[in-house]
């Protein structure tokens, strides 16, 4: 719940939680969950556009015979 209110929301974690309000700063452990986040939702979209690709017809060429 906490990655799809940072991503889509762009509500911070510890505000999620009650822990502190929007305007005080971010501190290391919230800035490296955001990162960590952040790269979970590359690596997922990099395997699927992977299984995309590779499931795709491709075009077959014109054999001459």
């Amino acid at each position: 719940m906490a990655h799809f209110a940072l991503q889509k929301l762009r509500i911070r974690p510890k505000v999620l939680s009650g822990e502190c309000t929007i305007n005080d700063p971010i501190d290391d452990k919230e800035r490296a969950f955001i990162y960590g986040s952040i790269l979970t939702r590359v690596e997922n979209e990099k395997k699927k556009t992977s299984r995309i690709k590779h499931f795709t017809p491709r075009k077959r060429r014109n054999r001459k015979r």
